[in-house]
């Protein structure tokens, strides 16, 4: 498997407006226990403004995304896999997943190109920039080091699945 890899409409018509429903009423319940990226390391967290998490536990979704991922990166299962809420200004810096054998990053919102939100990575001396375009999943593995571009100000939040995988 390659170290970064791209697959666009990952999810079934289906399972994206089922799991864009779910990430919408999770956003806006007191029900679930959400949390934010304060408790990161500050190598991960930087000066970023607050990321709102919310783990997934719902096995149905998890069995969904694992399903995927047995498709596209089959040599991998679901360590952990949360909402994440992105705020305005929200980033993540240059980093290497140290602790996880690779992830996968899902995004369930639309965004305009000057939105902000890019993922980025290094290629050798390279850095490639991916814009955040709904249904698409980024998977990356092997330690590559790796960010986000903040979003700018005035931004709708941004959606995504953040999953943490381990080779099985």
């Amino acid at each position: 498997m390659m170290e970064v890899a791209v697959f666009e409409n990952f999810l079934s018509y289906d399972d994206l407006f089922d799991i864009k429903q779910l990430s919408a009423e999770i956003y806006c319940s007191p029900e679930y226990i959400k949390s934010t990226n304060a408790g990161w390391t500050k190598a991960v967290r930087g000066n970023s403004f607050p990321v709102i998490c919310c783990k997934i536990e719902d096995e149905k979704l998890l069995e969904v995304i694992q399903k995927r991922i047995d498709e596209t990166a089959g040599e991998y299962k679901i360590k952990s896999a949360s909402f994440f809420y992105w705020t305005e200004f929200s980033y993540i810096p240059w980093h290497d997943d140290a602790g996880h054998d690779a992830a996968m990053t899902i995004y369930l919102s639309d965004h305009d190109e000057n939105d902000g939100g890019y993922f980025m990575y290094k290629k050798q001396e390279e850095i490639i920039a991916i814009p955040p375009v709904m249904n698409r999943a980024i998977f990356q593995a092997e330690g590559v080091s790796h960010s986000t571009t903040a979003l700018n100000s005035r931004s709708p939040i941004r959606k995504t699945i953040q999953i943490f995988l381990q080779k099985k």
